[in-house]
């Protein structure tokens, strides 16, 4: 009998679990559109910007991204690289100085490409807005690192 009851109690914790993991996954994928219109109106309502701001902001972040997106792999690529001889029992340093310095390289020119784009956004703005674009895009590009 008290095998049955714990047989009980096993299938609800795992009938709970299962579930818990479902909604987990349901709010973790159906945000994403809803966060990203967030960040946008976010930005509008910061700023002050006018539904024309907006649009722009908007197709030049879309072009940007789609720059930016095979370049950030590429960088994700080296770091793979990189990483999978963290096992091996030698690893030259030459190897390691080849993929940091790749890695370096591309990062360098991926934030030259992002200081660029913020620039070109600030050209949108009146000149009311400056100085609270540069404060919140200066805010935008370090948080990051404050995890």
């Amino acid at each position: 009998m008290k095998a049955l009851t714990l047989n009980k109690w096993v299938l609800l914790l795992v009938i709970f679990l299962v579930l818990s993991n479902l909604a987990l996954v349901f709010f973790a994928f159906s945000n994403s559109a809803e966060k990203k219109n967030h960040q946008e109106d976010w930005m509008k309502k910061e700023l002050g910007l006018s539904d024309e701001q907006s649009r722009v902001f908007k197709e030049k972040k879309e072009a940007f991204m789609t720059t930016m997106k095979p370049r950030w792999e590429q960088v994700n690529l080296l770091k793979d690289s990189l990483y999978k001889h963290l096992g091996d029992e030698q690893v030259p340093d030459s190897l390691v100085y080849y993929y940091t310095s790749r890695w370096m390289e591309k990062t360098r020119e991926n934030d030259q490409l992002i200081f660029h784009h913020f620039r070109d956004l600030r050209k949108s703005c009146k000149k009311e807005q400056l100085l609270k674009y540069d404060t919140v895009v200066a805010k935008m590009v370090t948080r990051r690192y404050k995890r």
